[in-house]
Parts: C-alpha cells; sequence; structure tokens
C-alpha cells in the first residue's frame, strides 16, 4: 500500500537535492519533519547513505548562499570528505583542483582557517567514513565503538563519528538527544570530546549521562572526571567529580555546575524512569521525546502536578495507570494523542 514515505522510495541523491520538502528540512530542521525523515529511515535504512549526502550538499548550498556556519555534523562531514579528495591520486587531484575551489573557499569560512593539503595530512585521519547511529520512538539503542567505548543511545537521538576514531589523535564524536557513555580508557591518554549543542565534553576514562535534547544542555558525571567548556570559549572550563551535574544557563551564557542524584538521570540504561518530584509537565515532554505521543491539558494546574516514582519505560499503559492513579487525574489516549482532566 502506497503511502507519504514510498513517495521517496529509491529516491536518488539528486532527487532529494532537488526536492522542496526535503531543502526545507534541512533549512529550518522542523520537530514535525525531523520525525518524517526519522520514520522513513526505519522503513528504509538503506538510504540513509544517499541521504546523508543529499543532507550536505542542501546545507552546503545554503550556507554558500548566505553565509551560515554548519553544524558540528556537517562540518565533520565536510572535512573528511576533503581529506578523502586530497588523498585520491595526482589524476583525481586534478579534478579536484579544477572542481572543489569553492568548497576549499567554503571550508576555510567555516573553520577560520585557510586549509591546506599539508594542514590536513597533519590533522585528519588517513582514511575513515562519517557514520551515523540513531535511534526513532520507543527505541533505546547500545553501541560499541571502535576503540571499545560504549555508548546507549536513548529515543529520538543520534551520534555522528568517524568509522576510524580509535586511530585519532582526538576521538570526537557529536551527539543530538539523549545518551550515556561509557568511555575506554586509552593507552596513549587520547582524548575522548563529546560535542553536544554548545558545549564539549572531554574526558580519558569516565561513565556519564548527556542530554541534549535542548539547549539547557546537562551532563551528570556518575564515576571518572571530565572537562566541561563552551564550543565557544568564552567561559571558564569546569571539571566534574561523580555526582555533579552540569548544565547550561542561557541567559547568562554561563555553566553551573551542582550536586545530583545521578540515578534520576541514569535510571533510563536500565528500562526506568526515576521521577523525583518531577512535574506531569516533564513527565509529558518525556513522553514526546521517548514515544512521539503529544499531550493536551484542560487545566494548566494539572502541568505543575509532582510525582516521585520509578516507573519502567517499556509499557505506555502502565505509566499511564500510574500517573492516573497517583495524581488523581483522567488521562484519555485518542488519536496518538493525551487528553489529561482534572
Amino acid at each position: 500500500m502506497k503511502n507519504k514515505y514510498t513517495n521517496f522510495y529509491n529516491y536518488t541523491e539528486d532527487q532529494f537535492v532537488e526536492n522542496e520538502r526535503f531543502q526545507q528540512w534541512v533549512k529550518y530542521e522542523a520537530e514535525v519533519e525531523e520525525e518524517f525523515w526519522n520514520d522513513y529511515l526505519q522503513l528504509f535504512p538503506e538510504q540513509l547513505p544517499i541521504l546523508l549526502a543529499a543532507k550536505k550538499r542542501v546545507a552546503a548550498n545554503l550556507a554558500l548562499q548566505k553565509m551560515q556556519p554548519l553544524s558540528r555534523h556537517e562540518k565533520l562531514i565536510l572535512k573528511t570528505t576533503i581529506f578523502k579528495l586530497i588523498q585520491q591520486p595526482l589524476k583525481s587531484l586534478t579534478f579536484f583542483q579544477q572542481k572543489s575551489i569553492q568548497l576549499l573557499k567554503f571550508a576555510a569560512v567555516i573553520m577560520g582557517v585557510i586549509i591546506t593539503p599539508m594542514y590536513l595530512l597533519n590533522k585528519q585521519p588517513k582514511t575513515g567514513t562519517i557514520l551515523v547511529k540513531r535511534t526513532g520512538n520507543k527505541q533505546t539503542k547500545e553501541f560499541i565503538l571502535p576503540d571499545s567505548s560504549i555508548v546507549i543511545l536513548n529515543a529520538n537521538s543520534s551520534i555522528t563519528y568517524n568509522e576510524e576514531i580509535n586511530n585519532t589523535q582526538n576521538r570526537e564524536i557529536s551527539l543530538q538527544g539523549n545518551a550515556f557513555f561509557r568511555v575506554k580508557k586509552k593507552i596513549g591518554h587520547n582524548p575522548f570530546i563529546v560535542h553536544a549543542n554548545t558545549l564539549d565534553i572531554t574526558v580519558l576514562g569516565t561513565e556519564f549521562n548527556v542530554n541534549a535534547r535542548t539547549i539547557t544542555t546537562a551532563i551528570v558525571l556518575t564515576k571518572g572526571s571530565v572537562k566541561v567548556s563552551m564550543a565557544n570559549k568564552n567561559s571558564t572550563p569546569i571539571y566534574m567529580e561523580p555526582g555533579e551535574k552540569v548544565q547550561v544557563d542561557t541567559a547568562r551564557k554561563l555553566l553551573i555546575k551542582s550536586a545530583t542524584n545521578t540515578f534520576l538521570y541514569t535510571a533510563w540504561t536500565e528500562g526506568k524512569w526515576n521521577f523525583s518530584s518531577t512535574s506531569l509537565l516533564d513527565i509529558t515532554n518525556l513522553m514526546y521525546e521517548y514515544y512521539g505521543i503529544e499531550t493536551e491539558y484542560n487545566n494548566e494546574k494539572a502541568k505543575h502536578l509532582k510525582i516521585t516514582a520509578v516507573i519502567p519505560i517499556t509499557d505506555l499503559g502502565s505509566l499511564i495507570n500510574i500517573l492516573v492513579k497517583t495524581l488523581d487525574i483522567k488521562i484519555i489516549e485518542k488519536n496518538n494523542r493525551l487528553h489529561v482532566q482534572i
């Protein structure tokens, strides 16, 4: 049966680049479109390399038109692509020189330097493909990276990294969403760097949770030590110890450190949520991120009701039942929406 997703089945890279809906997704990153393309990839995972290549091309075109910087993911893809072209045989280099002048100029604007072949040879891995791992609604997946580090991805999240991460001077990974990291300590003490929104988290060997679903990115450390800094380098880095939480104060553009119960932020890796005086609004926002289901309230007061409980995340029905009984409210599920009534 034909549906809205099959319209894009077997699309080529050029077709994606020329498609208006695809262009709008890359340009505005609307949540509805993000969900659409994530669902599309769940149905047609073999299209991921083509879609990523097309997204890179559209982003590059938009940036050239407006001189807007790319995201971290796109920068990483761009840098690796340029390096691969430079590493090709001499006759391929001639093609590169003729056809890639605009690309090099664009890279220079993004990175703040004029990239030369020698610079790239010193700074970039000799081989490597950019890999993207993602989860959809209701999914939690564990990935083992080439350097033996472990990443547990929460629902509707993604990580981007170079497949040669084990052979690079700095092991770098970009995160969108929520993830728990168990970082493998390297003999050469190669730093492991997580880029999440406006933050850079640098570690040697440790366990920590990063919630980058919003710009108020939060890091909770359970083991080891990490350094957290703003990507723009305008604030003093903060060093964390186990049991501490660092979050971005977006108004003052500062990093705020505080003591916390780490289990509240890592329980999801064990298939449960641990709520401690958590508002119903925060819970329903989390339900949207995990299950993709929206919530409507018939009374603003309901949003501020609070609950303390440990709840399994694998069953939406059980979660709704616990909320109803604990908060003495009514929740009606209809057309993939929850209607809260008090």
